[in-house]
C-alpha cells in the first residue's frame, strides 16, 4: 500500500467516526434529559377580579298570565215588567266595566254596574229600607251621584240620584204611581218592613248587577241577541292580571305571601313587578300535580302581552341586602387545616388569603377576608395548561 492509499483510508475513518459521533448526540438521549424535554410546561393561572355586589339566592319558576277573578252576572227577575224579555245588545269581549257602567241592554233597558256585597234581588223604590238600599246610595255617591244621606232608607233624594244615573246614560228611569205597584206588589211586601214601596222613581231588579268590585273585564258574553236572558248573561273578570304558577314542594314553604316576584319574558320583551297574593297550603291543588304547590302572582302595572303568555317567575328569598365582597365559587378552597381560603396574585406572586364564605348564589360567594382582598384584587380561579386546558383552583 502506498502513502497516498493509506492517507485517504485515515481520512475516511476520521470522517466516519464523525458521523457516528452526531448521529449518537442526536438520537440517543440521557434518561434525565428525556424527562426535561417532555415535562409539560409550567401552568398559568386564570385570574378572575374580585367584585362588591348585593347576593340573592333566587327561586326560578314560570307562570301564565291572566285575569282574576271569573265569575257569572246573572241579572234577577222584576215584578215591574211583565212582558218578554230578550238582549238587544251584548257586553263587547275585552270591554272594562267601571262603577256606573251600562253592560248590556234588555229590550231596550240598561243592566247597570254598581258595587255592593248583596246582590240584586228586589225592585227598589221610595218607602223601603235596608242593606241594598244602603249599598245603592253608597254607589251612588262614589259616581258622583247626591243620593242624601247613606242611611239605607230609599227616599226622594234617592230617586233623584237613581234619575240622574240613568240620564247620564240617556235613558229615562221607571217611574210608576202607587196603584201600578200595588198591582204586582208581592205578598210578603206587606209582611216584611221596608219592603213596600211607593210611588216615584224605581230601580228594577233587572236593570241592576251588584259586584263586590270593580272595573271588570268582560270575558265571555253569555246570551246571544235576541235570546231571553235566562242564566249567566255574561262572564266577567276582575281588571287585574295574576299570574299563576307551581313550585317544588321544598320550595314553596320559602315563598310568603307578600314577597316580590320578576317576570319575564325576553323574547317577548316583557318585564314586570309583582306580589305573591296565594300560595296553595297543600300540593296538588290548583292545577298542581302532587309534587308542587300553586302559586299566585299579582301584577298591579302588566305589559299587554302579559295574558295568556307564559313567562318566567323569579322570586328572591334570601340576600345579602348591603354589596359585599364576592368572589367566583371556584376561587374559594380548603387550606390542609380545613379553613377556606383564595389565592390572591400580588404582582404576579401567588399567596393564600383565609376568609370566611357567606351566602352564594349565581355562581358567587360572599367572603369576609382574614388577610389583604379588596375589590379589584385578582384571585386564582384555576390553572391553564399549555394548548387551553385548564384545572381546578389550588388547594
Amino acid at each position: 500500500m502506498n502513502r497516498r492509499t493509506l492517507a485517504l483510508l485515515v481520512v475516511a475513518t476520521v470522517v466516519v467516526s464523525s458521523v457516528a459521533t452526531w448521529f449518537a448526540n442526536e438520537r440517543i438521549q440521557s434518561p434525565a434529559e428525556a424527562a426535561a424535554r417532555t415535562a409539560p410546561p409550567t401552568p398559568s393561572p386564570i385570574l378572575v377580579r374580585v367584585e362588591q355586589r348585593v347576593l340573592t339566592t333566587r327561586i326560578v319558576s314560570r307562570g301564565t298570565g291572566h285575569y282574576g277573578s271569573p265569575r257569572e252576572l246573572v241579572v234577577a227577575p222584576s215584578a215591574l215588567k211583565d212582558g218578554p224579555q230578550v238582549v238587544t245588545k251584548r257586553p263587547s269581549v275585552g270591554a272594562v266595566i267601571d262603577e256606573g257602567d251600562v253592560l248590556m241592554t234588555i229590550s231596550g233597558r240598561p243592566i247597570l254596574v254598581l258595587e255592593g256585597a248583596q246582590p240584586s234581588y228586589r225592585d227598589l223604590g221610595p218607602g223601603m229600607s235596608g242593606p241594598d238600599v244602603r249599598q245603592l246610595e253608597a254607589a251612588l255617591k262614589r259616581s258622583g251621584i247626591d243620593p242624601g244621606p247613606v242611611d239605607g232608607r230609599y227616599d226622594q233624594a234617592t230617586g233623584s240620584g237613581v234619575a240622574r244615573l240613568y240620564a247620564r246614560h240617556g235613558f229615562r228611569p221607571v217611574v210608576a204611581t202607587s196603584g201600578q205597584l200595588a198591582a204586582v206588589r208581592p205578598t210578603e211586601a206587606e209582611l216584611v218592613a221596608g219592603a213596600r214601596a211607593s210611588g216615584g222613581v224605581q230601580l228594577p231588579a233587572n236593570e241592576v248587577v251588584f259586584v263586590r268590585g270593580t272595573p271588570l273585564r268582560v270575558a265571555k258574553a253569555g246570551v246571544g241577541l235576541g235570546a231571553a236572558p235566562n242564566g249567566p248573561v255574561a262572564t266577567v273578570t276582575d281588571s287585574v292580571v295574576a299570574v299563576d304558577g307551581a313550585l317544588p314542594v321544598d320550595q314553596a314553604q320559602l315563598v310568603k305571601v307578600g314577597a316580590q316576584v320578576l317576570l319575564d319574558e325576553p323574547a317577548l320583551g316583557i318585564k314586570a313587578n309583582g306580589r305573591v297574593s296565594h300560595v296553595a297550603p297543600r300540593p296538588g291543588t290548583g292545577g298542581a300535580d302532587q309534587f308542587h304547590v300553586f302559586v299566585r302572582v299579582v301584577v298591579p302595572d302588566p305589559p299587554p302581552a302579559l295574558v295568556g303568555t307564559s313567562v318566567r317567575l323569579t322570586v328572591p328569598f334570601k340576600s345579602t341586602r348591603k354589596a359585599q365582597l364576592v368572589v367566583p365559587l371556584s376561587a374559594v378552597s380548603l387550606g390542609p387545616d380545613g379553613a377556606s381560603r383564595v389565592q390572591r396574585s400580588d404582582g404576579g406572586t401567588l399567596r393564600f388569603v383565609p376568609v370566611e364564605p357567606g351566602l352564594s348564589a349565581d355562581g358567587y360567594v360572599a367572603v369576609t377576608p382574614d388577610g389583604p382582598l379588596a375589590v379589584g384584587d385578582l384571585v386564582v380561579v384555576g390553572f391553564e395548561q399549555a394548548g387551553g386546558q385548564g384545572g381546578g383552583a389550588g388547594g
